[in-house]
């Protein structure tokens, strides 16, 4: 189990924006790692990238708002199951998930799974 920091970017929710933020990151080699798009109530992109302070630099010289904030990144076997050993020790510790999302390439033997919950510490010395 792996801390990760998440980037969550205030975007405008227009044709292009998402090309662009993923257009300028990968000018200076950032690679993105996990990525939601949404535009619920609290809008934007959330995103896990590396180099962290390469990918700061083009947000803020992009002028986007961002916050950053630490998610729990969890590799997870692909076959049934796996996430659910996961997020039950997380729930028998009274542990709630804000939020979830994750891939996996088809093919692949582990699926990246980041889970925001309220300390990203604690669950992952349970998990």
């Amino acid at each position: 189990m792996a801390l990760a920091t998440q980037f969550f970017i205030r975007a405008p929710h227009k044709p292009g924006t998402l090309a662009q933020v993923c257009s300028e990151l990968a000018k200076v080699a950032v690679n993105i790692t996990a990525i939601m798009a949404s535009q619920d109530e609290a809008g934007g992109l959330r995103i896990v990238a590396t180099p962290q302070p390469a990918a700061r630099r083009v947000l803020e010289n992009m002028g986007l708002p961002f916050s950053e904030e630490e998610v729990l990144a969890v590799r997870v076997t692909d076959r049934p199951g796996a996430l659910g050993k996961i997020t039950r020790k997380l729930a028998d510790a009274g542990i709630n998930i804000e939020y979830a999302y994750g891939s996996i390439v088809k093919g692949g033997s582990r699926a990246l799974i980041i889970l925001k919950v309220p300390d990203p510490k604690k669950a992952a010395d349970l998990v």
